[in-house]
């Protein structure tokens, strides 16, 4: 295994000169071409005991524990590079090698290293030369002084003065036998004239930005730099001027605007900063022109936000006059004259807090920035396992501007990464210690704000700050809604906005597919700085009731649309302000609960379809407890009722779906209150009766209860709840054994779905259809039905949906005899639960898998699956997936002879099976037991107790899918042993039996 290089370690970095004209001029070429070039240079590198650590698009690096070792890396891969038949174009590779110091980080992925500082140098050194030189610093000079081979020798190029470097760095070339000698002159700062000011820091990442806004320079002579403060307009300048430089031979101008207060002073301060003589009667903006006229120079007008009329001026009549000139300007927003091409500068990449792993957060740049400021400020810092995630969140929470980041960095003297993280909620004062020579509004985060909220009008002030209530963005009616009014008219909103977009301060999403709207949003910081200001000016809670009224009356006009052709379009929009509806939910918590209660009702089907099941659980569980709180002994009115009754509707659907919480108590109060509503509650004891009669175990008061509901929604005209009721009279009619009466309701219901638009409903028609198909066997039927569900799921994006039709086709796969693709698809579902974090799906997913091992005789895989699947039911307390877990457990133990155990088992999941007051559960078990009454040889109990579970469920055989053979093992060998008269005489019995009866006959024997 190679030895990695730390300590006094030699780069060698190189490239391709000229790569992005290659991959213009030919870009089906050019992956070949970098890959011929990598394999040549890692053959000659390894070769040398060096280690690639980096392999970036043409830009290939490694580490050497020697100089020597280095040096001749270089000169083999230069001669293997010189000497290849290249086609269709030839390619020179540049090469770039120093000395220092260096480390692999702590905890880091083997090819990430510490020590910018000779990182940075090496590359400075190697983008200095030309395709086919090889450069060498002084550093490595010295070591390599009295062992140079015999055929190569150094030539001295002098002292350079390199980008980003406070001191000249002496530079050597490397010429060894069979390679060029002869170059150009060196790309260095002082080959061509130049006032850029010299870095005293590294520059981190923008490798993209730097070459789009070359190609803007070269297809535009005004080039703006646009971006909000502190986001680095300053420095990528100055990095794009540094790899430009050689194409302007008249030189590349930096003129610094951040301390001239009046437009007036622009002209002269170019003239300064040119360093013109002053002429008797002749302006400095006279002067300036006639003195770039027939100049090819680049300009750089350097903070233009104070002075943009002024700049916008003068850069006009620059370039009418001087048609070699080309003007690189910053500024918060363009400076607006013809010919113009604005480049929006973006925030630093970052990681996805949800995703990130420590191996990949090195190619992050804001990562990188923190880190390389971090070191700076204390010697021995990096990343490690233990504060990756709290860099993350730092990066995260300030949006990767990297002003914000390098005051963050400064604080790692004094306080744990882990400390600033949790501070930032108050960034404001924490990042407030900044460099003490750079500009004052660079010092503080406020200050850089304070910047640009200064040179705002009073109306785009007020404006910014009243769109700070809103979270994750807004559109342009919501913005008219809720901050028009108090001195700004809603038809001066579009205005205003676009001002503070001119500014930088908003930002715009033009989101894609038909029917979505254009979104605006903020910086996190800058929404912080706002919202300060809004609260500061007393309208805080003004404009937190109108963004409360605004996404309960959202809300409420969606939901309708979402069981309609409109509905992936309203789904999509819900999903956009889901950050929004959030904060209006919790404000409402505190101030309005009759709005609270309205808004999370009202997103039932966003809840269940969008898979935020447990969220929506969650707000009206609350809004519901505090509702009652609020009233005390008081009689409920009318209208409180109405919308309790609708909130405990929803939070029972969700609750059933979610195999979770009190949905049969929650939807019996809801059926109470629309009850004593008289004809106003129709519909919604409508749908309570719908959903109670999935938790009844009567079965004739099941059939009652479903015919009064649809009695109901035939009386109101509501096709989707009855599209809903036909739904569950299917499913009953199925689990009743009348496949042919469930498959008349499933015909009606899908074309009742397709009359109102209902796309969820569909593939909801759809999967109940396959799993009919799959109980009589007809496995192709079914599989064509579950395909066109999946399509109609992932239509609406139902992630929970797709899970459900993926556990069927496990089933049909299951039954086909195909058990690797059954287990192969079940572990597709348990993906998609584990994305939407839903736990009493993924323990469904893990039982049954649990079951699939069971079957196949993998007693301890089986074991593992269950025991995953109860201890994450039990923990969000989810009684189906505990039930089938322990029953689960039981079948194992029950299977290895332990029967005391399988009998404890089977006891502990009968009192969840009681909660639970399902029939078909109840079936399923009593089944259960009944096959450990036969293993145990109590034939006359055994037979009762099927008796009992098909008397419950008649199709209980075809709904046992996995354990139907050892369900039918079980009875042939319980007829077989009491002879047929007895096996029907203790049927019988069974049958005879009420649900009571049957379990208080199975815990009896039990005793």
């Amino acid at each position: 295994m190679t030895q990695h290089p730390t300590g006094t370690v030699t780069f060698l970095f190189t490239d391709i000169e000229g790569s992005t004209k290659l991959a213009q001029e030919y870009p089906d070429a050019v992956p070949a071409l970098l890959a011929r070039h990598h394999g040549i240079l890692n053959q000659s590198i390894q070769m040398h005991s060096g280690y690639v650590f980096q392999v970036v698009g043409d830009s290939f690096a490694a580490a050497f524990h020697s100089a020597g070792a280095a040096l001749n890396a270089a000169l083999d891969a230069q001669r293997y590079l010189h000497n290849e038949a290249w086609s269709p174009v030839p390619i020179k590779v540049r090469m770039g090698i120093h000395t220092g110091t260096a480390q692999l980080n702590d905890d880091s992925a083997p090819t990430v290293y510490s020590g910018y500082a000779t990182l940075a140098l090496t590359q400075r050194i190697m983008s200095a030369g030309h395709g086919g030189q090889i450069l060498l610093s002084g550093a490595t000079r010295e070591l390599l002084r009295n062992v140079l081979p015999v055929d190569v020798e150094l030539l001295d190029l002098g002292e350079k003065q390199l980008k980003d470097l406070l001191h000249p760095e002496h530079l050597y070339q490397l010429n060894g036998s069979g390679l060029p000698t002869i170059f150009p002159p060196l790309k260095t700062l002082d080959s061509f004239p130049n006032n850029l000011p010299i870095q005293l820091t590294t520059f981190v990442g923008r490798e993209k930005e730097i070459s789009e806004v070359k190609q803007e320079l070269k297809e535009h002579r005004l080039v703006t730099l646009a971006g909000s403060g502190g986001i680095g307009k300053t420095r990528l300048s100055l990095e794009t001027a540094h790899a430009v430089l050689n194409t302007f031979s008249n030189g590349v101008w930096f003129i610094e605007l951040a301390p001239v207060s009046d437009a007036m002073l622009v002209p002269q301060a170019i003239f300064n900063t040119l360093g013109l003589i002053e002429q008797v009667g002749r302006s400095p903006v006279v002067i300036v022109t006639d003195f770039l006229k027939e100049k090819r120079a680049l300009l750089i007008f350097d903070n233009c936000e104070h002075l943009i009329e002024g700049c916008a001026q003068l850069a006009e009549t620059l370039l009418l006059a001087c048609p070699n000139l080309h003007i690189l300007a910053t500024s918060r927003e363009a400076l607006g004259i013809p010919g113009e091409a604005q480049y929006l500068v973006p925030t630093l990449t970052t990681p996805d807090p949800l995703h990130a792993t420590i191996d990949t957060l090195g190619q992050y740049e804001a990562v990188q920035l923190f880190i390389e400021r971090a070191q700076s400020a204390l010697r021995g810092f990096s990343m490690t396992s233990y504060n990756a995630a709290a860099i993350v969140q730092i990066c995260s929470h300030l949006d990767g501007i990297p002003l914000a980041l390098e005051l963050a960095a400064v604080r790692v003297k004094v306080l744990r990464v882990e400390e600033i993280a949790m501070r930032l909620s108050d960034r404001f004062r924490l990042l407030k210690s900044g460099v003490r020579t750079a500009l004052p509004r660079h010092q503080t985060l406020q200050a850089l704000i304070d910047w640009s909220h200064d040179l705002l009008s009073e109306p785009e002030r007020v404006l910014l700050r009243r769109l700070s209530i809103f979270v994750g963005g807004w559109t342009l009616e919501s913005a008219e809604s809720v901050c028009a009014g108090d001195g700004i008219n809603a038809d001066e909103i579009i205005d205003l906005l676009t001002q503070l977009l001119n500014k930088s301060l908003v930002l715009v999403e033009h989101n894609q597919g038909q029917g979505h709207e254009v979104r605006y949003r903020m910086l996190e910081t800058i929404r912080q700085y706002s919202l300060e200001k809004l609260w500061a000016a007393g309208e805080g809670e003004l404009i937190r009731e109108r963004h409360l009224t605004y996404f309960v009356d959202l809300g409420e006009r969606a939901e309708p649309n979402l069981r309609s052709f409109d509905m992936v379009k309203w789904l999509d929009r819900l999903e956009a302000e889901h950050d929004n509806i959030r904060v209006a939910l919790a404000w409402a918590l505190e101030s309005n609960i009759e709005a609270q209660l309205r808004l999370a009702g009202a997103l039932l089907w966003f809840w269940h379809i969008r898979g935020h099941r447990q969220e929506g659980m969650d707000w009206l569980e609350q809004g519901l407890s505090i509702d009652v709180a609020e009233r005390g002994d008081q009689p409920i009115m009318p209208r409180r009722a109405m919308i309790r009754g609708k909130a405990l509707n929803a939070i029972g659907l969700l609750e059933s779906e979610g195999l979770l919480g009190k949905p049969a108590e929650h939807l019996e109060e809801s059926r109470t209150l629309f009850e004593a509503l008289g004809p106003a509650g129709k519909q919604g004891m409508a749908y309570a009766l719908l959903r109670l009669a999935g938790w009844t175990s009567d079965v004739d008061r099941r059939k009652v209860m479903l015919e009064e509901s649809l009695a109901l929604l035939y009386e109101v005209g509501d096709k989707f709840g009855i599209a809903e009721c036909l739904m569950f009279l299917a499913v009953f009619a199925r689990i009743e054994g009348d496949y042919e009466q469930a498959r008349a309701i499933e015909k009606e219901h899908l074309a009742l779905r397709k009359e109102i638009g209902d796309k969820d409903g569909i593939a909801i028609a759809h999967v109940h259809s396959g799993s009919t198909a799959s109980l009589l066997g007809n496995y192709e039927e079914a599989r064509q039905l579950c395909e066109e569900s999946l399509a109609g799921f992932r239509e609406v994006n139902n992630k929970w949906g797709v899970g459900i039709v993926l556990t069927l086709l496990s089933d049909v796969a299951w039954e086909q005899g195909n058990y690797e693709q059954a287990v192969r698809v079940i572990e597709e579902a348990l993906a998609l639960g584990q994305d939407l974090g839903d736990k009493p799906f993924i323990a469904s997913r893990l039982g049954e898998l649990g079951l699939i091992a069971w079957v196949q005789g993998d007693y301890k895989q089986a074991t593992q699956k269950f025991e995953a699947s109860l201890g994450i039911s039990q923990e969000v307390g989810s009684k189906f997936p505990s039930f089938f877990a322990l029953q689960g457990l039981g079948r194992v133990a029950q299977s290895q002879g332990d029967y005391a155990t399988a009998r404890s088992l089977y006891l502990e999941a009968m009192v969840l099976c009681q909660q639970t007051r399902s029939p078909m559960i109840s079936a399923l078990h009593l089944a259960a037991f009944a096959t450990l009454a036969t293993a145990q040889n109590q034939m006359e109990r055994a037979a009762r107790l099927f008796g009992a579970a098909e008397s419950l469920m008649p199709s209980i055989r075809l709904v046992l899918t996995v354990v139907r053979a050892e369900h039918d093992r079980a009875v042939s060998a319980t007829r077989a042993a009491l002879g047929e008269e007895a096996f029907k005489a203790a049927w019988e019995s069974g049958q005879q039996m009420s649900l009571e009866e049957a379990i208080g006959y199975a815990l009896k024997e039990l005793q």
